[in-house]
Protein backbone atom coordinates (compact mmCIF):
# COMPACT_ATOMS: atom_id res chain seq x y z
CA UNK A 1 0.00 0.00 0.00
CA UNK A 2 1.29 3.28 -0.65
CA UNK A 3 1.66 5.99 2.14
CA UNK A 4 -0.48 8.93 1.78
CA UNK A 5 2.16 11.21 2.05
CA UNK A 6 4.05 9.68 -0.95
CA UNK A 7 4.35 11.92 -3.89
CA UNK A 8 2.62 10.61 -6.76
CA UNK A 9 5.02 12.65 -9.09
CA UNK A 10 8.83 12.09 -8.78
CA UNK A 11 10.94 14.62 -9.80
CA UNK A 12 13.50 12.92 -12.55
CA UNK A 13 11.57 10.29 -12.82
CA UNK A 14 8.42 11.46 -14.54
CA UNK A 15 8.25 13.98 -17.30
CA UNK A 16 8.58 17.88 -16.04
CA UNK A 17 5.28 19.12 -17.30
CA UNK A 18 3.32 16.53 -15.60
CA UNK A 19 0.96 18.62 -13.27
CA UNK A 20 -1.84 17.81 -10.60
CA UNK A 21 -4.12 20.22 -8.20
CA UNK A 22 -2.00 18.45 -5.07
CA UNK A 23 0.53 20.26 -6.59
CA UNK A 24 -0.42 23.38 -5.85
CA UNK A 25 -2.10 23.02 -2.32
CA UNK A 26 -0.45 23.16 0.73
CA UNK A 27 -1.31 20.63 3.41
CA UNK A 28 -0.02 19.99 7.12
CA UNK A 29 0.80 16.21 7.60
CA UNK A 30 -2.77 14.71 9.29
CA UNK A 31 -1.89 11.56 12.06
CA UNK A 32 -5.37 9.95 10.98
CA UNK A 33 -4.41 10.13 7.32
CA UNK A 34 -4.13 6.02 7.01
CA UNK A 35 -7.60 6.09 8.21
CA UNK A 36 -9.16 7.53 5.50
CA UNK A 37 -6.58 6.74 2.60
CA UNK A 38 -7.69 5.05 -0.25
CA UNK A 39 -4.46 3.44 -2.34
CA UNK A 40 -6.19 4.18 -5.58
CA UNK A 41 -4.62 7.33 -7.28
CA UNK A 42 -7.49 9.62 -8.49
CA UNK A 43 -5.70 12.13 -9.08
CA UNK A 44 -6.35 14.09 -12.32
CA UNK A 45 -3.09 14.30 -14.07
CA UNK A 46 -2.33 17.20 -16.92
CA UNK A 47 0.23 18.05 -19.32
CA UNK A 48 2.04 21.75 -19.24
CA UNK A 49 2.52 22.17 -22.75
CA UNK A 50 -0.69 20.96 -23.43
CA UNK A 51 -3.38 22.09 -21.16
CA UNK A 52 -5.01 18.26 -21.06
CA UNK A 53 -4.96 15.48 -19.92
CA UNK A 54 -3.10 13.89 -23.38
CA UNK A 55 0.95 14.86 -24.02
CA UNK A 56 2.01 16.74 -27.49
CA UNK A 57 2.13 12.92 -28.84
CA UNK A 58 -1.81 12.07 -28.06
CA UNK A 59 -0.99 9.76 -25.20
CA UNK A 60 -2.87 9.83 -21.76
CA UNK A 61 -0.79 11.77 -19.03
CA UNK A 62 -0.42 9.63 -15.79
CA UNK A 63 2.90 9.32 -13.52
CA UNK A 64 3.34 6.01 -15.30
CA UNK A 65 3.02 6.86 -18.76
CA UNK A 66 4.87 9.95 -18.42
CA UNK A 67 8.59 8.69 -18.23
CA UNK A 68 11.98 8.40 -20.12
CA UNK A 69 11.51 6.53 -22.91
CA UNK A 70 8.26 8.62 -24.35
CA UNK A 71 9.00 11.34 -26.87
CA UNK A 72 7.65 13.83 -25.27
CA UNK A 73 9.02 13.45 -21.72
CA UNK A 74 11.70 16.43 -20.48
CA UNK A 75 13.86 16.17 -17.55
CA UNK A 76 15.46 19.14 -16.25
CA UNK A 77 19.07 17.97 -16.46
CA UNK A 78 18.28 17.83 -20.27
CA UNK A 79 18.12 21.62 -20.26
CA UNK A 80 20.98 22.16 -17.57
CA UNK A 81 23.95 21.78 -20.27
CA UNK A 82 22.67 23.18 -23.35
CA UNK A 83 22.42 20.52 -25.55
CA UNK A 84 25.59 18.81 -24.22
Amino acid sequence: MLHPDAPAVVPGVQCEHIRHKSMYVMTVDNPQALRFFDPYDTASYWCQETSHAFGPDGQPVRPDCCIQGRGCCKHDHEHDHGGE
